[in-house]
Order: structure tokens, then C-alpha cells, then sequence
């Protein structure tokens, strides 16, 4: 299923002309700006490759005085995340991901952007497979969880298993799909 989803990213990824590829995800919509303006600490995702990009994002957030961080990967521990005030402060982590170095501050997001590989209806989020944010949601349970994707990483069903975490919200290029207990 990984395969197949990584497939249709990248196919729909490399249509994208450069203008729109640098537009999309770059402000947040309503509901997600909304849920922004009420967290201080916002961990986001270093994107890379086909995922949906959180460069302009990163941007926006640190010129509204957030606190942004990014995460760490420790093993088979939840993520850490540390405290960035300037991208270049990112470096080469695990598997090339950009990450923080250790001389930036821990801290405790409040609302975590985390990417997908596929996503569905039911808040459903289908990772890279080793159950990093997964083991991080439940570190902060407090924490709002907010996916990114492309509209072409929806299915109909992700196939959850018991330490599997739903989202609160979806966002993609052109859709907000919310847990409907969000909305009420």
C-alpha cells in the first residue's frame, strides 16, 4: 500500500507546475489557522521529496511569533522535538531528514503537523512504517494532530491497528476534512 501511495505522490507531484508546487500549504486555510492562532508550540515535519511542503508554512509561522519545531528521531523513541528560530538551523538527520541539532531547546508541542503516505475519511494516517509519530501522539495526547497530503494520497480504508493514532484534521491542496468532534 506504501509503494502504490508513494507512486501516485510522486506521479502527481512532478505535474505540478513550480508556481503551484510554491503556493500550495504555503498560508494555512481557516479552520487550521485557527487552531494555529490557539497553540504556541507548532511541531512541523522537514518536508522532502513528493511530500507536501512545509517550507513556506515553517515561514509564516515564525513571522507570526509562534514557537516552531521540528522533530528528532531517537530510535524507536517518541519524536523529540526541538525549538528552530531560523531554517538554516536545520541539518542532516535520519535518512537525510532535516532536523534540528542538539544545541536547540527541547519542548512540548501543542499542535503537531505530521506527513502521510495515505490518509482517509476516518482520520485514518498511513506512515513510513516505523510508528514514530504514532508513539509521539501518545507522548502528547494533549497535542492537536494535523496531517498533510496531497489529494491523490486519499483511500477509501487504512488498515489501523490497535497503537495506531487518529487525526484531528486533514489537509490537503485543495480539502480541510475534520474529526467531526472538532467541528461541533
Amino acid at each position: 500500500m506504501r509503494e502504490e501511495f508513494r507512486r501516485r505522490r510522486d506521479a502527481f507531484h512532478s505535474q505540478l507546475d513550480a508556481a503551484t508546487r510554491g503556493l500550495a500549504f504555503r498560508r494555512p486555510p481557516s479552520p487550521l489557522a485557527k487552531l494555529i492562532e490557539q497553540s504556541e508550540t507548532i511541531g512541523l515535519y522537514s518536508s522532502m521529496g513528493s511530500e507536501a511542503p512545509t517550507l513556506r508554512l515553517a515561514e509564516y509561522l515564525m513571522e507570526t511569533g509562534k514557537t516552531l519545531a521540528f522533530p528528532v528521531v531517537i530510535g524507536d523513541a517518541p519524536l523529540e522535538f526541538r525549538h528552530v528560530d531560523n531554517i538554516d538551523l536545520l541539518e542532516s538527520g535520519f535518512k537525510n531528514i532535516s532536523e534540528p541539532g542538539s544545541d536547540c531547546p527541547l519542548v512540548a508541542p501543542d499542535l503537531i503537523i505530521a506527513p502521510m503516505v495515505a490518509f482517509d475519511r476516518s482520520m485514518g494516517r498511513l506512515g513510513q512504517g516505523a510508528g514514530h509519530y504514532d508513539r509521539t501522539f501518545e507522548k502528547y495526547p494533549e497535542a492537536t494532530r494535523i496531517g498533510f497530503a496531497w489529494s491523490v494520497q486519499e483511500t477509501e480504508n487504512i488498515p489501523m491497528q490497535p497503537h495506531d493514532v487518529p487525526l484531528h484534521m486533514i489537509v490537503t491542496e485543495c480539502e480541510i476534512i475534520e474529526q467531526v468532534s472538532m467541528t461541533s
